[in-house]
């Protein structure tokens, strides 16, 4: 099965091209309930989306293109995990006007689909008993569209890892909490065929999946297709990170007999050899959250591959702020563990539990401080490392500032950078490529 790997020049006709040359359309039928699956885990408008969610130009060239074909009933669907801001308005919808697919979707009368609010229809993954949107199990045509990024839990995030935006939340939580999270999506996709995967390389993002830790470079290229494997194969290759590294790859290519070798895939456009890059999957909090804001003595280490989006995304805002706001410390040997690959020290004192899973790993601490949560939310995550590693009056005061701030960015009238995010003041990254112009 080709995959169509193309420099995208912005054009429609670019796009059009990448879903020809892999016979993208071919099974298309212009009476299919077509559903278009971006990757939209954005968070909040002040979050640089570049590499991080699927840039709202791809959706609009798709949807173009579909209606060019003669289609008539199309949705766009996503299932968001969490507000950053622990706003409870719908966040899906939020994700939606943030990156402007609510544009795209009001410009060409096409719907829009919460996953979040169901229906559900009840699934059992080998045992595992989950909820998946009824709106992707309908569709007659499902096309994938995530972004080219890296992951810290599975190395990548592409096609296969796109489709548990179509879980209810409780079972994304529950793909997180069995420890069979690779095998799990490989099932999923298994049971959710996607009949189109449309990679969406304008950016491409380093250390992901959130541009809070991760650094998004311009990469503009596609890679089409309409075998999920071999898309995420070439993607992670593209990357430079090695496909038979990525779990969930590895475990649907013992199933189903497939090779990880790139020359075995006909790839049709582009030499990967020239588009390859050698970005990094891994992080360290302490050292790309803190250690911008000059802070010492609070330990904050890789967190493997078992800290789940929600509680990373969290904490990442809440080191982001804490470090901001208190540049410069020392806090002596304080340590912070979170998932559940983290273990304290024997010699540790001064300890922060992060989330069920860190606690539960480490219950028998008794005078840890436990930051509770599945994810803990960002005010909580913030009053306790401000009351543990603060004096009294100094915790006070920068609560009540960031209380007030925190305001401010949910009513639209304040917004906030941090270190790292000048880059994308740059020209080579482009906000049209989201928020649409009319």
């Amino acid at each position: 099965m080709i995959v169509s790997l193309l420099k995208f020049d912005g054009s429609l006709d670019s796009l059009r091209r990448a879903i020809e040359m892999c016979g993208g359309f071919d099974k298309l039928r212009r009476d299919d309930r077509v559903l278009i699956k971006p990757n939209n885990c954005f968070r909040h408008r002040i979050t640089p989306p570049y590499g991080m969610v699927t840039t709202s130009k791809i959706i609009d060239g798709i949807v173009r293109l579909l209606l060019e074909y003669g289609c008539k009933d199309i949705s766009i669907g996503e299932g968001a995990i969490i507000d950053l801001l622990d706003d409870l308005k719908p966040y899906t919808r939020k994700g939606f006007k943030g990156t402007g697919i609510d544009k795209v979707a009001q410009r060409h009368n096409v719907k829009l689909i919460d996953f979040n609010e169901g229906p559900f229809v009840d699934m059992d993954l080998e045992g595992e008993k989950v909820q998946v949107a009824k709106a992707a199990l309908d569709a007659g045509f499902l096309i994938n569209v995530p972004v080219l990024k890296t992951h810290f839990q599975t190395r990548i995030s592409m096609g296969f890892k796109n489709l548990k935006g179509c879980l209810s939340k409780a079972s994304k939580k529950k793909f997180h909490n069995t420890n069979r999270l690779d095998f799990l999506i490989c099932l999923l996709n298994e049971s959710i065929k996607s009949d189109l995967i449309l990679i969406d390389g304008i950016y491409m993002l380093e250390k992901g999946p959130e541009t809070l830790v991760g650094k998004a470079y311009r990469k503009d290229i596609i890679i089409a297709g309409t075998d999920v494997f071999n898309c995420d194969t070439v993607g992670a290759s593209v990357l430079g990170i090695d496909p038979s590294q990525v779990g969930y790859l590895r475990e649907y290519a013992k199933r189903h007999n497939r090779s990880f070798d790139i020359r075995n895939i006909p790839i049709k456009g582009e030499d990967i050899e020239s588009c390859k890059e050698s970005l990094q999957w891994q992080f360290e909090p302490d050292k790309e959250l803190l250690a911008p804001a000059n802070i010492s003595g609070l330990k904050s280490p890789s967190p493997g591959q078992t800290l789940c989006c929600g509680c990373a995304a969290t904490l990442a805002l809440a080191l982001s702020i804490f470090g901001k706001d208190n540049p410069n410390m020392d806090f002596g040997d304080a340590r912070l563990y979170y998932g559940k690959e983290l273990y304290a020290e024997n010699d540790a004192k001064n300890v922060f539990l992060y989330g069920n899973c860190g606690i539960k790993s480490n219950k028998s601490l008794q005078n840890a401080v436990r930051i509770e949560g599945c994810p803990p939310t960002l005010t909580t995550t913030l009053i306790v490392l401000m009351r543990g590693l603060l004096s009294k009056p100094r915790a006070l005061k920068l609560l009540l500032i960031r209380a007030v701030k925190l305001m401010g960015i949910k009513l639209g009238i304040y917004s906030e950078t941090f270190p790292g995010w000048d880059r994308y003041r740059l020209k080579e990254f482009d906000e049209t490529h989201f928020w649409l112009r009319k």
